[in-house]
Order: C-alpha cells, then sequence, then structure tokens
C-alpha cells in the first residue's frame, strides 16, 4: 500500500491513501530505467481533494511505501491533461518527473574547459551553475563519484541543458549510472560505475516468475571499428592506430565479420594524442560494443509483499533469473521496472542490456548528421530548400477552407479559415486594409477574432513573424528588441557574443592606424590596427605598444623600455622620459646616459674597451 501526497506553497495534501475512495487515485504506475528520469502517472477524479491542486512544474508529490516509509518516488507534476475516460467520467491524466527532471530547467552556458583534476571536478562544474541558478529546493549536490578518467579531458558547454550536458560530455564519454540520493536534508547525484548490487534471490519460472520474454538486438554490431583520437595540428584529420597496429587504422572482428560481413562503425577520443593508448582504449570499446545484446521483459510476483523472505526487486541489482522452458539460467541486472500502485504485488520488470529504441537511433544519427552539416559549405541553402519544399507542401497541398468576405456587402475583410465560423476555427489568414496577418491556434493561443497576431504583415511596414528565410534581404537593418544583437544600414554591428567555428575573419581599412578591432573591460583595453597591437591600463597610466619593427613600454606618455628590431637597440629611459641605458647589439655596445642624455659611459665588446667621460 502506498500514501500519495501533492505540496503546493509547503502546503501538504494526501490524494490517495489506498483505502479511502474519495482520496484515492487509479492507474498509478512509477517507471525506472538507469539513466533517465523517474516518471509517475496517473489518473485522478473531481471527487479527491486535490483535483485543482495540481499544477505543472509547481505541484511537488511522493510516493511513499506505507510499510516501511520508504520513499517509491519523489519528483513534481510535470503535465496535467483535462480527458474523459472509457466509461464517460471526467478525470485529469497526470504525468509527473522525477527529481533528475530539475537538471533540465537550467542551462550550462558557452565556454571550453580542460578538466585536469578528473571526471568529479567536471561534474561539479556543471552542478555548481545549474545550483546557481536554481531555487533552494531544486538544487543538487556533487555525491559519489567513482568514474575516472587519465587523460587530460578538454569539453565544451554550449548552452545545453545541465542533464543533457552531463549526458554527453560525461556518460557518452565516460560511461557510468546517475543516481539520485537524500542525505542529511541535501539532494545529492552520484555518478557511479555501476548502481545496484549482486542478491541472492531467484526468479524462477512457477515460483515468482509469471511470464518472461527474451529480445536479441543485433542492430548495433560493428565487425570492422576505426578508434579516432584528437585532431592533428591545423587539420580536420586525426589521430589513428596505423603507427602502432600494423599499419591499419581500424581493429577487425574476424568471427563477427563471417556471420555478418564487414559493418563499420567508429569512436573518437578528443582528448587521447598517443597512438598507443588509442589502440589500448579502442580495443577495450570494440569489444564491449560487439557483444550481442539480450533483454528480458519479465513480470514477476514479488513475494517480499506477502511475508516471503525474498528480498525486494530494486533497479540495478543482479538477480537470478531461471526458466528452463527458455534454457534461461543466468544472473541478469535490472535496467528498468514498473511498479503498479493499484497491483502491487506485480512487477513488471527488464532485465539485460537498454536497448537503443528507433527514436533513439534515429536522434543519434541526427545528431551526427548535424554535425557534419554544421561543417557544409551548403548548410544554408540546405535550409532554405526544406523550407521552401515545407511551404510548397503546405500552399498546394491543402484541400478543402472556407474563404469569406466580412460583412458579405462592402466586405472590409477577407477570412481564409478551415471552418465557417471565426469562434471555432483553429487556423486563420485575416487580410483588410490596415494589412494581412497570419494565426494558429496551437501557436498562438488567443482566437481568430481577437488574437493575437503574432506573424502579420501590416500596412506600416513592419514585419512580426517567428522565422524568415531568404537568400538575399537587401537595405535591411535587425534589432533583437534588448540591444544585444543589431546591425545599421551602414553594416555596423553590435553583438553580445560572436563565435566563429572554423572559419576566419578578413577585415580590410583604408587607414593603417585605424583601430579595428578594441577590447574592454575596466581599466583595461586592447586595440588592434594594422599598424599595431596596443594594450593600455587608464588608472596605472601604463601602456605596451607592439609595431612590426618596434615595441614600447610607456608610463603615461613617457617612454621606459623601447625595443628597436631594425638595429638591435634596447633603450631605457628615467621617470621625465630621458635615456639612461641603450644596448646596441648590431655594433656590440652598451651606452650609458647622463640627465642631460649625453654618453658618458661606453663599453665596446667588439674592441674590449671601455670609454669614460671623465
Amino acid at each position: 500500500m502506498y500514501t500519495v501526497t501533492v505540496e503546493n506553497d509547503g502546503k501538504s495534501t494526501v490524494i490517495s491513501d489506498g483505502k479511502n475512495s474519495v482520496r484515492r487515485i487509479s492507474g498509478g504506475q512509477i517507471r525506472r530505467e538507469i539513466n533517465a528520469i523517474d516518471s509517475f502517472n496517473f489518473t485522478v477524479y473531481p471527487n479527491n481533494p486535490a483535483y485543482d491542486m495540481l499544477y505543472g512544474l509547481r505541484t511537488k508529490i511522493t510516493v511513499v511505501r506505507k510499510k516501511d516509509g520508504k520513499a517509491e518516488f519523489t519528483g513534481r507534476v510535470l503535465t496535467v491533461e483535462d480527458s474523459m475516460d472509457e466509461q464517460g467520467h471526467i478525470c485529469k491524466a497526470v504525468t509527473c518527473e522525477g527529481r533528475l527532471g530539475w537538471l533540465c530547467d537550467t542551462l550550462q552556458p558557452y565556454g571550453t574547459y580542460t578538466a585536469s583534476n578528473g571526471v568529479r571536478m567536471i561534474l561539479l562544474d556543471f552542478l555548481t551553475e545549474h545550483n546557481r541558478n536554481s531555487q533552494a529546493d531544486k538544487k543538487i549536490y556533487v555525491g559519489q563519484v567513482t568514474v575516472t578518467d587519465s587523460n587530460n579531458y578538454q569539453y565544451v558547454k554550449n548552452w545545453g541543458t545541465t542533464l543533457q550536458t552531463i549526458s554527453e560530455k560525461l556518460i557518452d564519454k565516460f560511461g557510468g549510472e546517475l543516481q539520485i540520493r537524500d542525505q542529511d536534508g541535501k539532494v545529492y547525484l552520484d555518478y557511479l560505475d555501476r548502481i545496484g548490487r549482486g542478491t541472492d534471490t531467484v526468479i524462477k519460472l512457477a515460483v515468482n516468475l509469471k511470464s518472461v520474454t527474451r529480445t536479441v538486438d543485433e542492430t548495433s554490431i560493428v565487425t570492422r571499428f576505426f578508434p579516432l583520437g584528437a585532431k592533428l595540428d591545423d587539420s580536420e584529420d586525426r589521430v589513428r592506430i596505423g603507427s602502432v597496429n600494423g599499419g591499419v587504422d581500424y581493429l577487425d572482428d574476424e568471427e563477427l565479420i563471417a556471420k555478418y560481413g564487414i559493418i563499420e562503425g567508429y569512436e573518437t577520443w578528443d582528448d587521447v594524442t598517443v597512438p598507443a593508448n588509442l589502440l589500448s582504449k579502442g580495443k577495450a570499446h570494440f569489444a564491449q560494443m560487439n557483444r550481442t545484446k539480450a533483454q528480458y521483459s519479465v513480470t514477476a510476483l514479488d513475494l517480499s509483499t506477502i511475508g516471503m523472505d525474498f528480498e525486494e526487486f530494486e533497479l540495478g541489482n543482479t538477480y537470478r533469473l531461471v526458466n528452463p522452458l527458455m534454457k534461461t539460467d543466468e544472473d541478469l541486472r535490472i535496467i528498468g521496472m514498473t511498479l503498479n500502485l493499484d497491483s502491487p504485488h506485480l512487477s513488471e520488470l527488464t532485465f539485460g542490456d537498454k536497448f537503443d529504441t528507433m527514436t533513439g537511433l534515429t536522434a543519434k544519427k541526427s545528431k551526427s548528421f548535424a554535425a557534419k552539416l554544421e561543417e557544409s559549405a551548403f548548410r544554408n541553402m540546405s535550409v532554405i530548400n526544406d523550407r521552401v519544399e515545407n511551404a510548397t507542401q503546405l500552399i498546394t497541398g491543402a484541400q478543402g477552407g472556407n474563404v469569406i468576405l466580412d460583412p458579405s456587402e462592402k466586405p472590409e475583410r477577407i477570412l481564409v479559415m478551415d471552418t465557417k465560423d471565426i469562434n471555432t476555427c483553429t487556423s486563420c489568414i485575416q487580410i483588410n486594409r490596415n494589412g494581412i496577418g497570419f494565426w494558429n491556434k496551437a501557436k498562438d493561443g488567443g482566437s481568430a477574432k481577437n488574437g493575437p497576431y503574432t506573424n502579420a504583415w501590416t500596412i506600416d511596414g513592419n514585419l512580426v513573424a517567428s522565422f524568415i528565410t531568404a537568400l538575399t534581404l537587401t537595405g535591411l537593418k535587425i534589432n533583437n528588441g534588448s540591444g544585444t544583437f543589431k546591425v545599421d544600414e551602414d553594416g555596423k554591428v553590435t553583438a553580445k557574443a560572436i563565435e566563429i567555428l572554423g572559419g576566419s575573419i578578413h577585415i580590410e581599412t583604408n587607414d593603417e592606424t585605424y583601430d579595428v578591432i578594441k577590447l574592454s573591460c575596466g581599466d583595461w583595453t586592447m586595440e588592434l590596427s594594422p599598424l599595431q597591437i596596443k594594450f593600455n591600463n587608464s588608472t596605472i597610466g601604463g601602456n605596451i605598444t607592439i609595431q612590426a619593427g618596434a615595441m614600447y613600454f610607456k608610463w603615461y606618455d613617457e617612454p621606459k623600455i623601447t625595443f628597436d628590431s631594425s638595429n638591435g637597440i634596447i633603450s631605457t629611459y628615467t621617470d621625465s622620459g630621458k635615456l639612461v641605458y641603450q644596448l646596441q647589439t648590431n655594433s656590440r655596445r652598451i651606452q650609458m646616459y647622463n640627465s642631460e642624455e649625453e654618453c658618458t659611459i661606453v663599453f665596446d665588446s667588439e674592441n674590449g674597451t671601455i670609454w669614460s667621460k671623465n
């Protein structure tokens, strides 16, 4: 039996206690998977006291097992949908997410980093940024970290969510599994090589095994594997293993080639620069890749719920699965489970390997394709072609519709709608003397009659649009509204940040002294022109100027040190800017000057003489 409690603004309400017919939910199911956000789905009816207390992203929710007080689910309401069940009863279908979902609320700003202190410090970086932008009740702290890596790991954060960044920069790179844990009133995120433990429990046919389905996945098999290391200098090519692998850059699995033929694959390690290390990592990864994945979907009776001595099923734990009819007798690990609150004695368990779903495979391939597309010179043209194709399909593929002149006599506007009534339509194009507007209920909300029209072209020349796709825009002025990005008619660009990936900057000026680039922060400035680079601090008055033939160190306008590269002379000056010391490398001489800038001492290494005025 379970108690389900919701909380809003510190006030808790029990919505299901397993006994009271009023305080009860229906169809409650908790789903857990390794490295995934826990979910909790249920249906609630109007007679429940919390029927109108469920708010997306605001309402906290917990499911607690009564017999020992263990929290089976802790999280928040994600979505609430008004619906009607098969019997015609009005209800709400509620979807909740576990606390790992908090990491989807924050972003990781762009930055390039090198982690030299281990994986724990990388995770600390991600969670510190998350906590900096989260309320106190959504903070997550670094817990136990057992995943390690010996190399200095370079990684880039690029505005992904915190959970997405952890998945891409840590789990995809080093493996490992995430686990949310409570301790001393705080929420901790453990990053472990493997969660769970081994057990002595046996799931056996006719004892606590009700049904089992075995699925084998061979879609991820690779028979020829290319390990790739860090990028080579000034090249998109990468470190390979040919120099330490008999002249070939790949590893073959001869047994699998005989069975499946050649199926190529690769993996990249951006931080590996030594071919021998790359070969070692490649062999270990290849061996793991080529293990055929098998998965068992099991409905098992957990006898612990009726007082027997069998351990309770836990995500990540390993159990002995015995089914003589399927010739199965092996230790298998739970990688997913569904807890049915209405029938807690039934556990739906998934053992074995975690498969890529077709959606997951497509997403991975899309991500890989997108990365290649970013490097393509034809990216913009491809995007435009896609937009044109989409627009063509929308316009020419439309069937039916209603064109209405409103009013019918002396019309003031033309309405193109998906129904005849402006009050019931879900899409509308409205044309009147002030312009043309496009409205879609799913995207814009409101109504066709009152708007809002978020996409419109008005008579005063304003174009309001969510997206603009074009080959050429002439006479353009751009302003994003906040001043962080704008383009003036004369070509002047103001931007908060510019990121250039794999490209170059070429600027040609009419004046060699014109400051093309100027960087400033507080008292510090750096000015770059074709003639020179100049560093300046306005508070202390120090500045350095670098040119092709000379280098000048000044304190305010007084020279202190000069380097003349044309004749190899180094000079120093006093506080009043007068010459004191000069090293003449071409003539192998050192000269010293008095307060009147008269040369008084000369050291001549060419002939070994020292000259003094007195």
